[in-house]
């Protein structure tokens, strides 16, 4: 009979536990939202929404999107929840994209388009040193020269993201970090929004 108490008393107490632990990722993002809204030199890398239909390398310099990855209409849709999020936060961030079409679609829907687009951003095969090299340099120098108080969004691709963070994101995911004067970013956490 005692066990049965004593099992009976530390059921509210494991309930009670499990409901902090389940908060703290939503208070975690409540922070990284305020922070994104009051803090200087703020940045969001984020991996552009769900894509199809082409290759993950080609790149139509047209902009015609032949042979592209394009968004999905679920990653259309994931898109729009982005943005809306960044609205009811009363964030505008400063857009800058890869020339990519996932990625300048993502910025569109999301923000209304990127201010900053620039053929070295583009998607980098891992194998390729030279490339990764000049769009780590290209996207430290973006970044460290935009620095200040509008936070800034950089819509990538999960393998450049990866080379400046040293982070895998999913689809849309948002990886929320401080730029340094050198344009390098020290992640602060991440929030994600379900497609």
């Amino acid at each position: 009979m005692k066990e049965q108490g004593r099992i009976a008393a530390t059921i509210p107490i494991l309930v009670a536990i499990l409901a902090v632990c389940l908060s703290l990722p939503a208070r975690a993002g409540d922070e990284l939202w305020l922070r994104l809204k009051s803090e200087p030199n703020m940045v969001v890398l984020m991996r552009h929404t769900h894509a199809s239909g082409g290759n993950a390398l080609a790149w139509d310099q047209s902009g015609a999107c032949k042979g592209e990855l394009v968004l999905s209409a679920k990653g259309k849709a994931h898109a729009k929840r982005i943005g809306a999020r960044f609205a009811a936060h009363g964030i505008a961030p400063l857009s800058v994209s890869s020339p990519m079409c996932r990625c300048l679609q993502t910025a569109e829907i999301a923000f209304g388009g990127a201010r900053i687009v620039d053929p070295e951003l583009r998607q980098v095969a891992d194998a390729d040193a030279e490339r990764v090299q000049a769009h780590n340099a290209k996207a430290q120098a973006i970044l460290a020269s935009h620095r200040g108080s509008t936070p800034i969004v950089f819509v990538s691709h999960r393998p450049n993201i990866d080379q400046l963070t040293m982070e895998l994101l999913e689809d849309g995911d948002l990886l929320v970090g401080t730029i340094n004067e050198a344009g390098e970013v020290e992640v602060q956490g991440k929030i994600v929004i379900a497609p």
